[in-house]
């Protein structure tokens, strides 16, 4: 016993269902770090390419000394645009070399610029029409996209599988409580009815029954349900030794329909959506709320 025990395989562990859903996320933030980087990038392009274009240097010239990032140039020193630039290693330089040296001064008054004349900053640069910024931006949104996809996908597949369950299982507690009656109408008349066809149809019952989904009180109920159906055998033609009479096999017969009657109602329970037996089981823990069953 101890060498079988002992080499016996054990399943692997198998991860979550939800890895790949997790992968997905962490690749769908890896271009949305890279496209803010590119933003940035292109916004400044756009400040250098719009700001010390010829027919905007003068607006930056007068828009930096009215912001008191620099003051003018006297004289022709340093060019026709040339502005003196305070501090230890300011001087009067260009505003090309201004924008070098001084970057953060020269972003400043370029935003001031380009929003005196209705441009927001870095407009062009946020519009991802292309470049890297676009790439990653299309990127970030196709890996969102599918991710969305494949959830909704999934999602639907189950609630399809659950309704068409949940159809068949209507339809054969149906079809077993029209046989069972039948049998039952017939037994009351004659001992030696034929059970066949009522253990086929509580058959197929029962294998639905073990299909029923989660939660887990739902579960158990279904599966104390089926453990409950009544039929599993013909009903008794003598009992103590003696021959039921027509009025003993129509006590059997009742007590049984009411038997029926009472299942049938469960298994329209089990179909109520799953919140409610998350609920059911946090009072019950799914033990029987009737005698003689449980509802479903």
């Amino acid at each position: 016993m101890g060498e079988r025990r002992g080499s016996r395989a054990r399943r692997p562990r198998t991860g979550p269902r939800w890895t790949p859903v997790l992968l997905l996320g962490t690749l769908a933030l890896l271009p949305a770090t890279a496209g803010q980087a590119a933003a940035d990038t292109g916004r400044s392009d756009v400040r250098l390419v719009y700001c010390l274009a010829d027919e905007h240097r003068g607006e930056l010239g007068d828009a930096a000394v009215r912001l008191g990032v620099v003051r003018r140039a006297p004289g022709p020193a340093g060019g026709t645009d040339a502005v003196r630039v305070p501090g230890r290693e300011g001087g009067v330089m260009s505003l090309d070399a201004w924008a070098g040296k001084r970057t953060d001064d020269f972003e400043r008054v370029c935003d001031a610029v380009m929003a005196a004349a209705g441009d927001p900053p870095g407009a062009s640069a946020d519009k991802g029409g292309g470049g890297l910024g676009g790439f990653t931006d299309g990127a970030l949104l196709l890996v969102t996209g599918a991710v969305l996809t494949v959830l909704g996908q999934k999602t639907e597949r189950i609630s399809a599988e659950r309704r068409t369950h949940g159809r068949q299982l209507t339809a054969a507690v149906l079809e077993f409580r029209r046989i069972a009656w039948l049998y039952l109408a017939e037994y009351e008349q004659v001992a030696e009815t034929d059970h066949a066809e009522v253990a086929r149809a509580r058959a197929t019952l029962t294998g639905l029954l073990a299909l029923v989904p989660g939660p887990a009180a739902r579960r158990a109920a279904a599966r104390a349900l089926a453990g409950s159906l009544p039929l599993a055998d013909g009903l008794p033609r003598i009992r103590d030794g003696r021959l039921l009479q027509p009025q003993d096999r129509k006590n059997e017969a009742d007590t049984v329909r009411t038997t029926l009657d009472r299942q049938t109602r469960e298994v329209g329970e089990l179909l109520r959506p799953a919140p409610v037996w998350w609920l059911r089981g946090s009072r019950h823990s799914g033990r029987p709320t009737s005698s003689g069953g449980q509802h479903g």
